[in-house]
């Protein structure tokens, strides 16, 4: 007798691990589950690919999209689905692997914009984020959401590569940056290794964080200092870096890498 696959989407047609009896144990940061409907909104409306179901381009869609979900939100490793318990690693353009814990504690932002260069230009300080603030600070910038998509799949499990591509309108201020309206986009690649059960166990992202923090830079400063100044500064750190990195010395940057009590809606 064939058994039902058991729904744990709790209405999400994207991610998993939800809802259900699963999730009935699972501590979430801020009391329940997030609901997605409006930066699934922007996904539908904008995105450039729409995969066929059940097709390998879907299925790794919707499980960067689950683990994004659970890192995001799940307070316990332990409660994670969608990573392989002990055995994950997230490394960030070359640097230093972060444990499960470890990327549980500074959050995705801070894990993939940690690097000595962006303070220095103003864009983005990671030491003195919290998981909390970096959250606050892109859910404000950005208040219909984060979108994020897979562009192509180069290979299939059990390691997997793939092309992502990762958008917002900057519809609200950043860093003292007035919002411009603009689309600020990104465009990535990762390697994913995963187990039998297609469990995350090592995810290496590869991207230029100037693609999205130079777009966040152009608003107008709401304080004195030249906003065209700012992003010009990162792109010369960050050209720095580029040069350094192939000339085959050290990189410069560094890895650490998409509320209230009851429903929050998650942007």
């Amino acid at each position: 007798m064939e058994v039902a696959a058991v729904d744990s989407s709790g209405g999400d047609p994207y991610r998993s691990h939800l809802a259900g009896d699963g999730e009935n144990n699972t501590v979430w940061r801020h009391g329940a589950p997030p609901t997605y409907d409006s930066v699934n909104g922007l996904f539908e409306a904008e995105r450039t690919q729409e995969w066929p179901a059940g097709s390998l381009e879907e299925t790794v869609q919707n499980a960067i999209k689950t683990w994004e979900m659970e890192l995001s939100h799940k307070a316990r490793l332990e409660d994670f689905k969608s990573v392989s318990p002990g055995r994950f690693r997230l490394s960030v353009n070359g640097g230093r692997p972060l444990t499960g814990e470890e990327t549980l504690a500074v959050g995705s932002y801070n894990a993939l914009l940690t690097s000595p260069i962006l303070p220095d230009a103003g864009a983005y300080d990671a030491t003195a984020e919290t998981f909390e603030s970096s959250h606050d600070l892109f859910r404000a910038a950005f208040p219909r959401g984060f979108a994020w998509e897979v562009i192509r799949v180069y290979s299939g499990p059990p390691v997997i590569t793939f092309k992502f591509r990762h958008w917002g309108h900057m519809e609200g201020p950043y860093k003292g940056h007035a919002p411009t309206g603009d689309k600020v986009e990104f465009y990535g690649v990762a390697v994913l290794k995963v187990d039998e059960q297609l469990r995350a166990e090592d995810v290496e992202v590869y991207y230029d964080p100037g693609e999205l923090l130079g777009g966040l830079l152009k608003g107008t400063l709401l304080v004195p200092f030249k906003a065209e100044d700012a992003a010009r500064q990162l792109a010369e750190r960050l050209g720095e870096a580029a040069t350094v990195s192939a000339s085959g010395a050290a990189p410069q940057s560094q890895a650490c890498p998409f509320l209230a009590s009851g429903k929050r809606e998650e942007k």
